[in-house]
């Protein structure tokens, strides 16, 4: 019976590689026929365009439980930061000052989605991601939050 031993092996994948690597993975794991997405709103029940729940499935059955993704532009901080009140509140300013500069976001709704991306593919899965959110969804991403 032969041995096979493999001493301090080192695997060289370029870049490129592992972005298609990791979109073809985001393909197996995500049926993107499947995902819907709807506006989010605002505190008075209106629709905006600058935040939106991803979904998988059918929303009105699931009512949250089947989000994947939530996406926020920048006026979403906006609109939260006015509603704060004038004095007080420097922390929360600040929070959203900095998701103000990282916006437009993705933000997982699972972190076990996200996680497991972490576990597979280190950090590098990140602007894949944010690549292959934007061809099939027509949403830029700056940041991806976890």
């Amino acid at each position: 019976m032969e041995k096979l031993v493999f001493i301090n092996m080192k695997f060289i994948i370029s870049e490129n590689r592992i972005d298609d690597l990791v979109v073809k993975h985001l393909d197996s794991v995500f049926d993107v026929a499947n995902i819907g997405w709807t506006y989010g709103s605002d505190d008075m029940g209106n629709e905006v365009d600058y935040a939106a729940e991803f979904y998988e499935g059918d929303y009105e059955d699931g009512w949250g439980e089947n989000t994947l993704f939530r996406w926020y532009n920048k006026d979403y901080w906006y609109d939260e930061e006015s509603n704060l009140p004038r004095d007080g509140h420097e922390y929360d300013r600040r929070i959203l000052n900095k998701s103000i500069k990282e916006s437009p976001i993705v933000e997982f709704e699972n972190s076990h989605l996200s996680s497991q991306l972490d576990g597979i593919f280190g950090d590098r899965w990140e602007e894949p991601f944010k690549r292959w959110f934007e061809d099939n969804f027509h949403f830029p991403v700056k940041t991806i939050y976890k």
